[in-house]
């Protein structure tokens, strides 16, 4: 991971940006940064706000090559590498399937995984992780300043933005080589360990309808484990939206 970094001052995705840079040749582990992104995604067409110069927005690709029902666990182990990273730092971030970092329910972090699929095998995956980092509470939108916080903010203090970076993607890259080693169970534990929501109640919305039941942690895809008061579910982050 980072044996290539291609480095911006404005983009508008560094996803896109790494699509782009597929089609040009660029390789597994290729790093796509930016100090400003203009225009970042979230999971069902949510947004993603960047503030110039602190936070962290950065974009891998990959190239698993393995089958696609597989895709979920991306999230999950980039969301584990993520919160590593902020371990490092003495802190203790919890992870909210399938992609959030939070800390005491505010939100620091989030993944996004897009992917190339050419039959059942994804070919191709792009991992996108914005980490705020050196934010203060009043340099957030209105709209989310009582539900987001940052690095600086849990920490009481800015920290180096480099070093979040690579810390980040020495604990990607060990956890990607787990995945494509076939041994699950230790991602599946290490996240769940750091779940905020394990075996307790949540709503999600499926199918357009808001049903409530208990979080019983993930499956061997990632995929999420919910009992309602009539059944035992599993879901997929494209099926539901979940809320704590």
């Amino acid at each position: 991971m980072g044996n290539e970094i291609e480095h911006y001052i404005s983009l508008e995705s560094t996803n896109d940006e790494a699509f782009e840079l597929i089609g040009e040749g660029f390789g597994e582990g290729t790093v796509v940064v930016t100090e400003h992104q203009t225009a970042g995604k979230g999971r069902q067409g949510r947004k993603w706000f960047s503030a110039p110069g602190k936070g962290l927005t950065f974009s891998i690709i990959l190239t698993p090559n393995f089958p696609i029902q597989q895709g979920g666990l991306l999230s999950l182990l980039a969301g584990l590498a993520t919160a590593q990273a902020m371990e490092q730092l003495k802190l203790e971030p919890t992870l909210k399937w399938p992609n959030d970092i939070l800390f005491s329910g505010k939100k620091c972090g989030g993944i996004l995984v897009e992917s190339k699929v050419q039959g059942d095998t994804m070919t191709h995956a792009v991992i996108g992780i914005g980490i705020n980092v050196n934010e203060s509470k009043m340099e957030f939108p209105e709209d989310i300043r009582e539900t987001a916080t940052s690095i600086a903010i849990e920490k009481g203090a800015s920290v180096q933005r480099e070093l979040v970076l690579a810390w980040t993607l020495n604990a990607l890259e060990k956890w990607y080589t787990t995945l494509k080693s076939q041994e699950t169970t230790s991602i599946i534990s290490a996240w769940q360990t750091r779940c905020a929501h394990l075996g307790k109640e949540v709503s999600f919305t499926h199918k357009d309808k808001t049903t409530y039941g208990l979080f019983h942690g993930v499956d061997e895809d990632g995929k999420a484990i919910i009992k309602t008061d009539t059944e035992q579910i599993i879901l997929s982050s494209e099926e539901i939206s979940l809320n704590l």
